[in-house]
């Protein structure tokens, strides 16, 4: 949270620190440059230095003239090497390519992602912190519990920041509320591992970060204490509510777009979720009634036989219009068509 609050009031300032990076750059390549001409010239007049001493030797004192050749070669040798130091870093200026620039201003605005780099020094992060913080201060509260911190800026602005802390005999891998919620729900009418597959499919984790499996499930509406489908029969599902009804979903989910029928859904994709007792309701039984009083009618409108002389349906009989969902059965007798 304190990373958090710092990187955000020194944001503003991450494309200036990008540029003076770049003009730093530039500045420590001028440096070394220098610095390595230096050495060239150093050398070149210590190899000069060491060439006259040696022109002016007796020829005839081997053991002197000996002497002043190898340091006049281990001369001629470090300017060699200073003059490839040289050319390499000549060789290597310090202008950036186009998309090199455009990443350089870039880190300015991302600024949490280089915080976060893992080639980011702490000691940085600590010198910076130290730039821009005078003073942190904490204190706790009880209610609701939570971690308080002031932050004292240097120029005297001062900023509270609230981080909540786990209460007494809990501990941070707990489980989510919306999780618990969902298994609340989910229990009244799907087993253990229904749940975990719901679960995973909708991308939520353990408290310790894991898939949800049966066990994992059970081991929470055991600690919360759930209800368990296994030991109720209070809550239906669509389907079953269907069944106890004598009709079919599409039935159900009719008397649920009319507001008939309360249900409900606790998460997208997850069943729905109706009470035994709810389908006694008035509204209820009289849509149900009716579409059964329907589907007898149909019934026996396909079952009457044809006239003699008639091709198909009985003159003058009600037109069958079939009800979406509804499963009708039709049997030709023998001479029928």
């Amino acid at each position: 949270m304190v990373e958090a609050a710092v990187l955000d009031a020194i944001q503003p300032a991450g494309v200036t620190a990008a540029v003076e990076a770049l003009e730093r750059m530039r500045a420590e390549h001028d440096l070394a440059r220098q610095t390595l001409t230096l050495a060239v010239e150093k050398a070149r007049y210590e190899a000069q230095r060491a060439q006259r001493q040696y022109d002016r030797v007796d020829p005839d004192n081997r053991l002197v003239a000996g002497e002043l050749e190898r340091r006049w070669n281990e001369t001629l040798t470090q300017v060699a090497e200073a003059e490839a130091r040289l050319a390499t870093l000549e060789g290597q200026p310090p202008t950036l390519r186009e998309d090199q620039h455009h990443a350089l201003r870039t880190l300015g605005d991302a600024l949490m992602a280089v915080w976060r780099h893992p080639a980011a020094p702490e000691a940085l992060k600590k010198r910076i912190l130290r730039t821009v913080l005078q003073e942190t201060m904490l204190h706790t509260t009880q209610e609701p519990p939570a971690h308080v911190l002031h932050l004292h800026w240097h120029g005297g602005v001062h900023t509270e920041v609230r981080v909540a802390r786990n209460t007494a005999g809990k501990h941070g891998r707990a489980t989510e509320r919306d999780v618990l919620e969902v298994i609340r729900e989910l229990s009244k009418v799907c087993r253990d591992l229904t749940i975990a597959a719901t679960l995973n499919r909708l991308g939520y984790r353990t408290g310790t970060g894991k898939t949800w499996r049966a066990h994992s499930v059970a081991c929470v509406r055991s600690h919360y204490r759930l209800p368990n489908v296994a030991q109720g029969h209070d809550w239906l599902t669509l389907t079953q509510a269907a069944q106890q009804l004598g009709g079919s979903a599409t039935v159900v989910k009719r008397c649920m777009a009319q507001g008939l029928l309360p249900a409900r859904q606790v998460v997208p994709y997850a069943p729905w979720i109706i009470q035994r007792t709810d389908l006694a309701l008035p509204a209820v039984q009289v849509v149900v009634q009716g579409v059964c009083t329907r589907r007898h009618q149909h019934s026996f409108h396909l079952r009457q036989p044809a006239r003699p002389g008639q091709a198909g349906a009985q003159v003058g009989a009600e037109p069958i219009v079939a009800v979406p969902g509804e499963t009708y059965s039709l049997t030709l007798r023998a001479g029928e068509q």
